[in-house]
């Protein structure tokens, strides 16, 4: 970012959010444009203009052994004594709603850790974004696995700035 802002001819001050935040955050003035990952969709192109893609993301399951270690195909998680946990107002939380609507869809508020209670076995899995899901699997194999193997949802990513404001 400090080389865009050098070639802007413009200062970065780096403003902190948080993902159920970041998009009332930018259309309330507080920052000037997101440059972490903020995936394309239509509902937000009515309120914000997007660069090229820049990357692209996936959203996986990563399941806890506790509770979910005989649980292998998307269905078994579709059931009403499940609970899926995901970030509140983010695309995973439409994309659990969506996918698993017999589920109990648990909703982690700002930069809450919605890892733990799926490695403690107080939730069955948590809807991650890449690289996060093979990162914390990783991290606690003995706890954590993707019971999948692919990814529940991809789409591009990109900067993001206000309607209004120059476009990229």
């Amino acid at each position: 970012l400090p080389i865009v802002a050098e070639d802007l001819g413009v200062q970065v001050s780096f403003v902190p959010t948080t993902w159920s935040q970041i998009v009332p955050d930018l259309l309330g003035n507080q920052f000037d444009v997101i440059f972490s990952g903020m995936w394309v969709t239509p509902a937000r192109a009515l309120v914000m203009n997007f660069s090229e893609s820049t990357s692209v993301e996936a959203v996986h399951l990563v399941a806890g052994k506790p509770l979910a270690a005989p649980m292998k195909t998307r269905e078994d998680f579709n059931r009403p004594d499940v609970r899926i946990v995901v970030y509140a107002g983010t695309i995973q939380e439409g994309i659990a709603a969506r996918l698993f609507p017999k589920a109990q869809i648990v909703k982690v508020e700002g930069d809450g850790d919605q890892v733990a209670p799926v490695a403690d076995g107080r939730a069955h899995a948590a809807l991650l974004t890449t690289p996060t899901p093979d990162l914390v699997v990783r991290a606690a194999p003995d706890r954590l696995f993707l019971p999948t193997g692919s990814a529940l949802q991809s789409t591009a990513t990109a900067a993001a700035v206000r309607k209004g404001d120059p476009d990229f």
